[in-house]
């Protein structure tokens, strides 16, 4: 029995693919096209594929391109069926999208969102009171026009002599990726729950910044208030 990684204080991934049993919704053609057999209906294969277990784990951790175009990580804008729904366009925000509502609680229209750098507002923070809520966010990385799904977070203290900003806390958010390996270099691997896979990787806080590779985040999204 596979079982969560105990790194993360909250871990969506753990919470909707492992604990939660019911079938992922059906989305509509852009899924159906790269799994016709619903066989990603069954939260626990993506769960264990991310993990490097059972049949899917090679979906998790591809190690070439055709690798990639055949995965079937939900969340992977490169698989060939998903390019032919998208008429070969870069896609990430909406697999995003479909991965929270097929299995996450989101709903089919387009939640609201905020600027990481409006004022007298943390988004660090509030990502974190979403997550503990059960409510995962779509985050714009800046100067890729990329979107991650930002799914579990870990803080650490920094002591206040060192802080720049008079906080002691820093999040580190654990986020999906629809291009496998990153938009940085495409290679990198990670580990989770005892697996490595090119389809997770993390958002950093700096200061008062959130950072995925040295991109910063510019807008959150999500269901949970602001």
């Amino acid at each position: 029995m596979s079982t969560c990684d105990g790194r993360w204080e909250v871990d969506l991934l753990c919470q909707y693919l492992h604990e939660t049993r019911t079938p992922g919704l059906r989305t509509g053609d852009w899924y159906d096209k790269m799994d016709p057999k619903g066989t990603l209906n069954d939260r626990q294969i993506i769960y264990d594929a991310l993990a490097g277990r059972g049949l899917y784990g090679k979906h998790t951790n591809p190690q070439s391109k055709a690798e990639v175009a055949e995965s079937m990580i939900p969340w992977n804008q490169q698989n060939t069926a998903i390019r032919e729904a998208f008429n070969f366009k870069q896609c990430c925000g909406s697999v995003v999208k479909l991965t929270f509502r097929k299995y996450m609680g989101w709903g089919s229209g387009e939640p609201p969102y905020k600027r990481e750098v409006s004022p007298k507002w943390n988004a660090a923070n509030w990502i974190v009171r979403s997550l503990r809520a059960g409510k995962p966010v779509r985050a714009h990385v800046k100067g890729r026009d990329h979107f991650v799904g930002i799914v579990g977070f870990r803080g650490w203290s920094v002591p206040l002599e060192v802080s720049r900003t008079g906080t002691s806390q820093r999040y580190e958010f654990l986020c999906i990726d629809p291009w496998a390996g990153g938009p940085e270099t495409a290679t990198h691997e990670f580990d989770y729950a005892g697996g490595k896979t090119c389809f997770l990787w993390t958002v950093h806080q700096e200061g008062t910044k959130l950072k995925y590779d040295h991109y910063e985040i510019d807008e959150v999204e999500g269901t949970f208030p602001f």
